[in-house]
């Protein structure tokens, strides 16, 4: 019998030994990632840095190039270095980072070329009296700040990653001491039923009693956590161990045969007896995840468990409860919690900074486009032809200027505006979609096939947009096709439902797939396919927002097919 209760309290102390090393790897990996939280948020600030810093070197330069303003000029070496400087100090901070210092890398070779290509237009001004941008400068100022966007983009996924990983960490930590203080309990509930019954059956051997109460009080004394017992009439305090001593700064001579309203606050102390008649009463144990108590370090926070200690006839004499110290968890915890706060607030601040600015070009753009259309209705007269096709490509380059901001204003708008999930009939969207394209270009022949019972779960204005996108690119594309087909269906595996629009048109490049959902990027030229280069990223975004996944598959001369999947109420196809 003793043999049994050895193993059996033994047990329970590795499993509370093995809890406790858990606890404390769980807090020591959030202290990592909380530093590595910081660095990151660093890597953002000082990326930020090295682009406030290129802009204002570049803006002295455009300022001369544009306006002829040349107040700036003489700054410029200073500027070029301060810009410098910056990704030095960024580099420097990645210094362990292959993957991303390569990106910094090439961002830097993109600011050179930005600046270079600035500094020409400089010297032309100087030499000719007259420059302007070229489609080289904003096609250098396009990939400069999609560079920009890949890093921020880059670092934002990590961030968002080990948050991921911290979660199931501490998930997997909680659910792992759960179970390993329950199991250590019931053990110990075990024990000292087993001790019981054997006083009672041996009160004769005085010397095999000592020897069990000195073996328990050594498994008690060793218990990481505060572990106290209390009789059950006026739950008075029997016993309690070294580690209650410690959290507590009392002595426990001092708290025997005394009760919780002789050392804590009175509303504290009636919160702690009602638990205690709860678990009497109920003669369950019962599970305190969280609880304050006062101490002489202050309010500590406490994760614990009571259990009743019954006799032979199954009454409640005594009350068990251990208590494990959670203060510096719950704090790491409250710490990574804002951490992610400030990450989510600084991508909020970035996407508003994003829509003002594309709201502000909005009026020098219809100053270009109303001054040139004025200046060649004034003096036409005055141009040859060449000078009034430059006045054209103005208008028509500010007109595409305008289509590129109204795309960005709605990439912003599907990251701020609330998701309103409902069950969606993808099959009569399609339909409309296709509808609208037949009216507005009745003479193109096109093979039209959508199959019935196509239904989701989400954003109906959302996805609505999407398939426009999708469809519309299908139209587009197959403009040149003899006999052009557009498919809208879903393929249902056991996991998932797959939704497709595939079409026999110009199709594309697989070694490009990866730049198709990105922001401006076009796999094919604007004199052959005119766009903005926003509508699939548009369509990502929306996908995204939904949790589900985009891809696509092409063949250049033989098609696409673009794949996604949202949540399904119903789906055949």
């Amino acid at each position: 019998m003793r043999l049994r209760e050895s193993v059996g309290i033994w047990i329970a102390l590795v499993i509370l030994g093995a809890v406790a090393a858990l606890a404390y790897r769980s807090i020591d990996a959030t202290a990592d990632t909380l530093g590595w939280v910081e660095g990151n948020h660093k890597v953002l600030q000082q990326l930020e840095g090295v682009s406030g810093a290129y802009a204002r070197a570049a803006t002295a330069r455009r300022a001369y190039v544009v306006l002829g303003d040349d107040s700036q000029l003489s700054e410029r070496s200073d500027l070029d270095a301060r810009m410098a400087h910056s990704v030095d100090v960024l580099r420097t901070s990645l210094a362990d980072d292959a993957i991303l210092l390569d990106r910094v890398d090439s961002y830097e070779r993109l600011l050179h070329e930005r600046i270079s290509n600035l500094e020409t237009a400089v010297e032309r001004r100087r030499t000719e009296g007259s420059a302007g941008e070229t489609a080289e400068g904003l096609a250098i100022t396009a990939r400069v700040r999609t560079a920009r966007e890949g890093i921020e983009s880059e670092v934002n996924r990590r961030l968002a990653s080990r948050d991921a990983l911290t979660r199931r960490d501490v998930a997997r930590t909680k659910l792992a001491e759960v179970m390993g203080t329950g199991g250590s309990f019931a053990i110990l509930l075990l024990a000292f039923g087993r001790l019981r019954q054997e006083i009672g059956r041996r009160r004769r051997s005085e010397h095999a009693l000592l020897s069990s109460e000195r073996f328990l009080d050594s498994i008690v004394e060793n218990i990481p956590d505060m572990l106290f017992v209390k009789e059950a009439r006026e739950l008075r305090f029997e016993r309690f161990n070294r580690a209650g001593e410690e959290l507590l700064g009392v002595d426990r001579k001092d708290l025997f045969r005394k009760n919780d309203f002789d050392f804590f606050p009175r509303e504290q102390a009636e919160a702690f007896q009602a638990r205690d008649r709860e678990t009497l009463t109920k003669g369950v144990a019962v599970d305190i995840p969280e609880e304050p108590i006062e101490t002489k370090r202050g309010t500590r926070w406490l994760h614990t468990k009571k259990v009743p200690i019954k006799d032979e006839e199954g009454t409640a004499r005594y009350l068990l409860g251990i208590s494990e110290d959670i203060t510096e968890r719950r704090l790491a915890a409250a710490a990574l919690k804002t951490a992610k706060e400030t990450a989510e607030a600084a991508n909020k601040e970035l996407e508003a900074f994003s829509y003002s600015v594309a709201h502000d070009l909005r009026a020098p753009l219809r100053s270009i486009g109303g001054f040139s259309q004025a200046l060649e209705e004034d003096c036409g007269d005055q141009l040859d032809a060449n000078g009034i096709a430059h006045l054209g490509r103005i208008r028509s380059s500010a007109h595409q200027m305008g289509q590129l901001i109204d795309g960005l204003l709605g990439l912003s708008r599907l990251t701020r505006s609330d998701l309103v999930r409902e069950k969606v009939d993808l099959t009569r969207m399609a339909k409309q979609t296709g509808a609208r394209l037949r009216d507005a270009h009745p003479e193109r022949e096109v093979e039209w096939i959508v199959h019935e019972g196509l239904v989701g779960e989400g954003d109906a204005r959302l996805l609505s947009s999407a398939l426009d996108n999708l469809i519309g690119n299908a139209w587009k594309f197959t403009a040149r096709a003899a006999d052009a087909r557009i498919e809208f269906r879903a393929d249902i595996t056991d996991t998932e439902t797959v939704f497709l629009v595939k079409d026999n048109g110009a199709g594309f490049d697989m070694a490009h797939a990866g730049a198709l959902f990105q922001p401006f990027q076009r796999l094919h030229s604007e004199a052959d396919f005119p766009g903005t280069g926003i509508g699939l990223a548009t369509v990502r975004r929306i996908v995204d927002r939904h949790g589900g996944r985009i891809w696509a598959e092409g063949t250049v001369g033989r098609g696409a097919t673009v794949f996604f999947t949202v949540p399904i109420s119903r789906a055949r196809g």
